[in-house]
């Protein structure tokens, strides 16, 4: 290149252009926002950061509405650690690398469950609290286990196992109650996949009863490539989505949820994430339902993890995921614990929701192990769902 002056001449000058696309202009440099989420605050300096903390209070969410949440989202920062440093095989996977010597050997959805319960707890004001390993779980207001916490708990609990059906609870009561799926997707952990925790909070002494209508907050947190918190209120359009940042070591300062963006909208778009397939085999309904997808040229977006799997159409903006009961058999998806956050999430995006009849938001928590259909996404998919697939009107429901 030396020896040609026309070839030293262009290599300078592409050698110029690259340096000069490598240099920091004179402000960041951030991608298009789509008008979906051009309104969110982004993550800037230091001083502007908008915590869950911070956020909640802008939100004029109540003090102890903000306890549980805050608790909840510190939770999902200890588990989201334990999910990153689970040792697993081909079968399942532990909690081996941790300093809490009590976890160890603790197989992770275990973990997970007594990080949840114990943030609650530490609350001092939830009421009672459900988890799918411990549907009946519950804890008194001054944040203890308890076995039979009071008189309203004991009625609650004889009536539940009778299959009986108390009335309203009241909704006057200062108390709060939770629904927790603590690791949803623990079973592919092993593969990488991200897997998630789900939460919901109502006001009320009981869960017996409540509906996602009523619901105060609902929340899902992912543990993928990111960590994310996405949130909900009562009262608040859109879902709030919290990025988890960790502490800086120089300055002392701790982890955090900071607001990284805010989804208003979830829309029509081909895509499609199809839960329990294999019932294709028995519902001709699905069966049509998954051509129809198919022959329209439809994205097949699906891995298993529902969190993950729902998530995506809240941050992509539109699609649809499906898990219908094949006829005969008990629905998959548990109402109060997966179905109702989810499903609370998608409609404040202005999606839709359905168990193949009508909104889950309408269904009432019937029992606390109540299993469901769930179709969630834009409003003419979930529509296709109904008429495709329908209620689950040969379904039989299982303790």
């Amino acid at each position: 290149v030396m020896g040609c002056p026309m070839l030293f001449a262009i290599a300078s000058s592409l050698c110029a252009a690259a340096s000069a696309s490598l240099l920091p202009s004179s402000g960041p440099r951030l991608r298009s926002l789509s008008p979906r989420v051009r309104a969110a605050p982004l993550m800037q300096a230091a001083g502007a950061e908008l915590t869950l903390e911070r956020w909640l209070s802008d939100c004029g969410a109540s003090e102890s509405l903000s306890e549980v949440v805050l608790a909840l989202g510190g939770a999902c920062m200890d588990v989201a650690e334990r999910v990153r440093t689970a040792s697993c095989d081909s079968y399942s996977c532990f909690n081996e690398h941790h300093s809490d010597e009590r976890m160890s050997g603790v197989a992770i959805d275990l973990v997970a469950e007594q990080l949840m319960v114990d943030a609650l707890r530490g609350t001092g004001c939830v009421a009672a609290v459900s988890t799918p390993l411990d549907p009946l779980g519950c804890l008194d207001p001054a944040g203890q286990y308890s076995e039979d916490v009071d008189l309203v708990q004991q009625r609650q609990r004889r009536e539940r196992l009778s299959g009986s059906v108390p009335a309203a609870v009241p909704a006057d009561l200062g108390v709060l109650s939770a629904s927790v799926d603590p690791l949803h997707g623990s079973s592919i952990i092993d593969t990488n996949f991200a897997v998630g925790s789900l939460f919901g909070v109502w006001r009320a002494p009981s869960l017996l009863n409540v509906t996602g209508e009523s619901l105060l907050a609902a929340g899902a947190c992912t543990y993928g490539p990111r960590t994310t918190l996405a949130v909900a209120l009562a009262g608040s359009d859109g879902v709030a989505e919290f990025l988890l940042v960790p502490g800086d070591r120089a300055g002392g300062g701790g982890a955090r949820w900071l607001l990284a963006n805010r989804y208003t909208s979830l829309g029509e778009g081909a895509l499609f994430a199809p839960g329990n397939l294999r019932a294709v085999t028995e519902h001709p309904g699905y069966a049509s339902l998954i051509a129809y997808w198919h022959e329209n040229r439809y994205q097949l977006r699906y891995t298993g993890g529902m969190v993950s799997d729902v998530m995506q159409l809240i941050v992509k903006g539109k699609g649809v995921f499906s898990m219908p009961a094949a006829p005969g058999r008990p629905p998959p998806a548990r109402l109060l614990h997966e179905a109702l956050p989810l499903a609370f999430l998608a409609e404040k995006c202005g999606g839709a929701s359905s168990d193949g009849r009508s909104s889950l938001l309408r269904v009432p928590v019937e029992r606390l192990d109540q299993r469901t259909q769930l179709a969630v996404g834009s409003a003419k998919e979930v529509a296709r769902f109904d008429e495709m697939v329908g209620p689950a009107a040969l379904a039989v429901e299982t303790e």
